[in-house]
């Protein structure tokens, strides 16, 4: 194994409907050691800036992770995603008041409803516009301590060429030289992005990867901090890019596999295989985190059960997938089939409950696998949910 590098060089990257905040505690508490970075969702600017969402505690504890933010405040990242100065600059003025210290601008996301907005990689056809952006954020984040980058693509539709990408890389960290200005940090995802014609989906899937390209442009802003992102699913090619540089981010593969965090620690930062937590520990931590958050917040036991499901894989996750379903419905029916009704028992009890019954109906497709004769019947590890 090549030397530990330095801490949060790799991030989680912001994905749609799946780094709420209760997904990135459970990815704390599977990676306790504060080595990589966790990204919100996106939230537009106007959230703060007309919707004051700050100071609405339950929708704030829905969109931001106030744990995280309080006690790794370097390792959060919030995205904005905004086309307007004024708005950005509130919103970044009201993320710091929060606590935050790492904000970033969206100028990536190819959706149509994102593009509606004006904002999202649309905006990267406005360089000028975007550095406007940028600069009202920096004024908000100056000697706060607070970081500002941008995230955006090496692309957008038929232009793909390294002089596109160079203009707005020029217009956006270019003209940042003077001491008393804020650097701006770079996250390049590798592939462009499709406007018209292609979902999200398949704008994270079709365009081809060029990492060269981010390359590249780290080459040429050598003052600049670069974070490459896109199709990077190993251990191996996670620490190939980090010799290239300044960090690397990895989406779908975390939102997937989690336990990948773990992968990392060992094989990039270093932490021996005994100190990473079991499966086990990290259940128990996260149903009493849920039972906090549904009683200071009111946090639904749909959305805390989400990320449960990420966990565990195969045959682990349907059997707990039915279970929790089944028990998060009982309970509901006992409350009073209201949605916002008092649940009749703790969200760590319906979940303990949950696994229990999954662990017995893994024993019975056991059992009838050896009554049938089958040899292909279940390791012995796979009886129990929360076990490696």
């Amino acid at each position: 194994m090549a030397a530990a590098v330095q801490r949060l060089r790799t991030s989680v990257a912001p994905m749609v409907r799946v780094t709420h905040p209760y997904f990135l505690r459970l990815t704390r508490l599977i990676s306790p050691f504060g080595n990589h970075q966790l990204w919100t969702e996106m939230i537009h600017a106007n959230a703060f800036s007309r919707a004051q969402m700050h100071l609405d505690p339950a929708k704030l504890s829905s969109k931001l992770p106030l744990h995280e933010i309080e006690e790794f405040s370097a390792g959060v990242v919030v995205q904005i995603a905004s086309a307007s100065p004024p708005d950005a600059h509130e919103a970044v003025r009201q993320l710091i008041r929060l606590g935050v210290r790492n904000i970033n601008l969206n100028c990536g996301c190819p959706s149509r409803n994102v593009q509606m907005g004006s904002f999202g990689a649309i905006m990267m056809k406005t360089p000028q516009l975007v550095a406007d952006v940028v600069d009202q954020m920096c004024t908000a984040a100056r000697g706060t301590g607070c970081q500002i980058s941008v995230k955006c693509r090496i692309g957008v539709d038929e232009d793909e060429s390294p002089e596109f990408l160079q203009r707005f890389l020029s217009a956006v960290v270019g003209q940042r030289r003077h001491a008393d200005e804020l650097p701006v940090s770079i996250v390049l995802h590798a592939r462009r992005a499709w406007l018209q014609g292609l979902s999200p989906k398949q704008n994270r899937k079709i365009p081809e990867l060029n990492y060269e390209r981010v390359h590249e442009m780290a080459r040429r802003f050598t003052n600049t901090s670069f974070v490459i992102n896109g199709g990077i699913d190993t251990v191996d090619s996670v620490v190939e890019h980090l010799a290239k540089v300044d960090g690397v981010m990895i989406g779908r593969k975390i939102g997937d596999d989690p336990w990948f965090l773990s992968q990392l620690d060992q094989h990039v930062y270093g932490i021996p295989a005994h100190a990473v937590p079991s499966p086990s520990d990290v259940l128990a931590r996260y149903v009493r985190y849920g039972d906090e958050m549904h009683a200071r917040y009111g946090a639904r036991y749909s959305a805390l059960s989400e990320p449960l499901y990420r966990l565990f894989a195969g045959r682990k996750n349907k059997a707990l997938h039915i279970r929790l379903n089944e028990a998060r419905s009982k309970a509901k029916r006992d409350a009073g089939l209201h949605q916002d009704a008092k649940y009749s028992v703790s969200f760590s009890e319906l979940v303990l409950e949950a696994v229990h019954n999954a662990e017995m109906d893994l024993r019975q497709q056991q059992d009838s696998l050896e009554s049938s004769g089958d040899v292909s019947h279940l390791p012995s590890k796979e009886l129990h949910i929360a076990e490696a």
